[in-house]
């Protein structure tokens, strides 16, 4: 009996029990909802909607380095205001100030030399090159006299060839040496070459040049802020070695006393925008606080996204046009530059624009209606496509 009846019966109510469970799973689970409420389009307005990046006024300015060094010293933080040539930090100048020295030994040397030139000669020169010459005329009037005693004993026949012909040349030497003494004075009472001067300015403009050269290495060697503004961000430290290809500025900077939202609008939401639109925005999270915004401008360029909402499902490979609005100076809640806003500026829908997606509008290469002739002579109609065919099949 247990086989015959007991058995099947547990069989059966197993089976029931079994449907029963996989019918008990498939039943949906109640809705979750979400800890924060979405945001939502405005009422009565329609929009189109895209993502915003608040930015400063000026937009983010990225600080990089000149040159390639070592960040000896850093003078800001975080938060800090800082006006146009405040000092952000310091690289390593040592190599340069020593050569600042070196050169400036050299333009110190080239401003002397031209100072003596223009000065002339000193007195002292001018009375040795005096005594020089009353020097060589007293030697030139010893071997005249010389010279003539000696060649009237040689014209007598009494003396020799050698001793005429040596106080002959000793004549002609002392002569010379006279002539030399006298063109001596001649120039130290004139003064320096008037070329000369010219070449020695011409050297202290170069060692000043070399000097001007390096200080300006040296002033780029402290890189300071190119305008008012707060520090956003600070990404070097005493001891980092600055490179000039950089992944990320070593310092940021900010005009955040008023602060722009950049908003991305996707190019397929074109046609609905209108420049100066009406514009609200809400912040992630907060989309119970809204913002109006004020059209400030319109970047009339189309560029590949790259400001990315973190969404799953957002596209990435499109074009978006990128709008400029600016925040209200009067705000309930804190706003800071770089966060993500939801923007939805009012749609300009114009009476020719057909929005439908379903539409029957002809597709690209489609084939048109063919069009009857209007040639009673013909028997049959004949599309335009088939009669443009014949005429170039003749």
């Amino acid at each position: 009996m247990f086989n015959k009846v007991i058995l099947p019966l547990l069989a059966v109510a197993g089976l029931a029990f079994g449907v029963l469970v996989v019918l008990e799973n498939q039943k949906p689970g109640p809705t979750s909802q979400p800890l924060i409420t979405p945001p939502s389009r405005p009422p009565a307005m329609r929009s189109i909607a895209g993502t915003g990046i608040v930015e400063a006024q000026r937009r983010n300015i990225p600080i990089g380095t000149p040159v390639a060094a070592l960040v000896t010293e850093v003078f800001v933080k975080e938060g800090d205001t800082v006006r146009a040539g405040d000092r952000l930090f310091q690289l390593d100048d040592r190599e340069l100030k020593a050569e600042l020295g070196v050169k400036q030994a050299q333009l110190r040397v080239a401003r002397q030399a031209l100072e003596r030139l223009r000065a002339g000669y000193r007195p002292e020169d001018r009375e040795i090159a005096r005594a020089a010459l009353e020097q060589a005329q007293a030697r030139y009037q010893s071997a005249e006299v010389a010279y003539q005693r000696t060649a009237g004993i040689y014209q007598r026949g009494v003396g020799t060839q050698s001793d005429y012909d040596r106080d002959r040349y000793a004549r002609d030497e002392a002569y010379a040496a006279l002539a030399k003494a006298r063109v001596e004075v001649q120039k130290l009472e004139a003064g320096n070459w008037i070329e000369d001067i010219e070449v020695a300015e011409a050297e202290v403009g170069r060692a000043e040049a070399e000097v001007q050269a390096v200080e300006i290495e040296i002033a780029r060697r402290t890189v300071v802020a190119p305008m008012d503004g707060q520090v956003l961000q600070v990404n070097v430290l005493p001891g980092q070695f600055a490179a000039l290809a950089w992944k990320e500025p070593l310092i940021v900077l900010g005009d955040v006393t008023k602060l722009h939202v950049r908003v991305d609008i996707d190019e397929q939401d074109l046609a609905l925008f209108e420049p100066g639109a009406r514009a609200v925005a809400t912040l992630k999270g907060r989309p119970g606080v809204r913002f109006e915004l004020r059209p400030v401008r319109v970047d009339p360029y189309v560029i590949p996204k790259r400001n990315l909402t973190g969404d799953n499902v957002e596209r990435v490979d499109t074009r978006v046009l990128q709008v400029i609005y600016a925040l209200p100076d009067e705000r309930p809640i804190d706003v800071w530059v770089g966060q993500q806003m939801d923007v939805y500026l009012e749609a300009r829908i114009p009476k020719d624009l057909d929005l439908d997606m379903n539409s029957k509008a002809p597709r690209p290469f489609e084939a048109e209606p063919p069009v009857e002739s209007a040639d009673p002579g013909e028997s049959a109609p004949v599309s335009v496509s088939k009669r443009a065919s014949a005429e170039l099949n003749r």
